[in-house]
């Protein structure tokens, strides 16, 4: 007879399938959706209708030999990463800002180039510092208890943010806390420590939107939509208009007409007012059930290892967070449910960091899905080739 694998091993690989499957469907709706939202552009630009989508096309070929090395690394050699991920993240950031290498983009200093080449820090920085919390907390445990021991990773949490709110990238740092402190929330940190946590926060986080001006027009303008409508407002009244005129099944894919001037950063920020258009209320609900779907499957294949192996369970939630909160305020904006930010729409948006570093989160969320969950006082004992790999 083989030998018998107990049952917790064996039953690990169920949601694999549909998870693939979700990141395919959402990557095809994205370049399909990239580009009808970028062709005109891209023939203005570049002469070629498939110029920003030949580019993407590339990001997500990288994006996924990425997701498959970190799906399929070692747990041990995975741990290595930690880390040089962090501290290459935190000088990225540093050259950003402090070297000519630093490109300024519409105001906002985000970008590192080197020739032809161009990447956002701060997108890696999202990977690093999940990564780097699901190692502290695991590794700390119950002593996340204490109270000066729950300040470490705040405190590494809070030089990031500083950093990115040095690029005028508000809406980033903002994601970046709330996902951070929704990882706290889940480890073994007393819930009242979490109040102090938030208000350490939050309260420089109220005087740093004081402090911008356009920060503040943008409150003004989702509190008062009736003020200044071709000015403040003309962002998301146009996104509005465009959403309203897909109707219940849209105007077919290609169709659609506020792309082609009235709808601004249609390939960025607004993609999924465009979408909305030539979709329709259909295509919306569609996209909403694969990013459902994807949370889902993230967040169950997580909580499987909530009992064993910690680190996994963190990295995760975190990952499954940082994807749905992203694609939740992007999709809030274009509907007019929040303030205007500059967050893209993982999947859809253009921006080739964002969706190399988003496949990676996948790639992470895979390994949650992939492998065994062992209950705490049988990890080591148990004998079979899941354990070897991810051992």
């Amino acid at each position: 007879m083989g030998r018998v694998i107990p049952e917790e091993v064996t039953d690990h690989r169920k949601l694999l399938f549909p998870f693939i499957l979700v990141l395919v469907l959402l990557l095809g709706l994205g370049l399909a959706t990239l580009y009808s939202a970028s062709y005109y552009r891209a023939l203005q630009t570049a002469g070629d209708p498939l110029y920003f989508v030949r580019r993407q096309a590339l990001f997500v070929l990288l994006g996924i030999i990425g997701a498959f090395v970190v799906a399929g690394l070692p747990e041990k050699t995975f741990r290595y990463i930690v880390p040089a991920a962090l501290f290459i993240s935190l000088v990225l950031m540093v050259l950003t800002l402090t070297s000519p290498l630093g490109e300024t983009r519409l105001g906002a200093r985000r970008w590192l180039r080197a020739g032809p080449v161009s990447l956002q820090p701060s997108e890696m920085v999202k990977v690093a510092v999940i990564l780097f919390l699901a190692h502290f907390l695991e590794k700390q445990g119950d002593r996340m208890q204490e109270f000066t021991i729950t300040l470490v990773p705040v405190g590494v949490i809070l030089l990031f943010a500083a950093l990115i709110l040095m690029q005028r990238d508000f809406s980033t740092a903002l994601l970046f806390g709330l996902v951070t402190f929704m990882m706290v929330a889940v480890s073994d940190t007393k819930k009242l420590y979490l109040v102090y946590l938030g208000v350490i926060t939050v309260i420089p986080g109220i005087l740093v939107l004081l402090t911008e001006e356009y920060r503040m027009q943008r409150v003004i303008g989702f509190l008062f939509p009736e003020l200044d409508p071709t000015g403040i407002n003309y962002q998301v009244n146009m996104s509005l208009r465009a959403v309203a005129a897909g109707g219940v099944f849209g105007t077919g894919f290609g169709l659609g007409t506020m792309k082609l001037g009235a709808l601004p950063e249609v390939s960025s920020d607004f993609i999924f007012a465009s979408f909305a258009e030539e979709a329709g209320l259909m295509g919306v609900l569609i996209v909403w059930l694969l990013f459902a779907a994807l949370g889902f499957i993230g967040y169950s294949s997580s909580l499987r290892h909530r009992r064993g192996n910690r680190r996994l369970f963190y990295i995760g939630f975190g990952c499954t967070s940082m994807i749905l909160w992203q694609a939740l305020i992007n999709m809030a904006v274009a509907v007019g449910a929040v303030p205007a930010t500059g967050l893209p729409l993982p999947f859809f948006s253009l921006g080739g960091t964002n969706l190399t570093m988003t496949l990676v989160m996948c790639g992470c969320i895979g390994r949650a899905v992939y492998a065994p969950a062992y209950r705490q006082s049988g990890y080591k004992a148990l004998d079979s080739l899941d354990y070897v790999m991810y051992n």
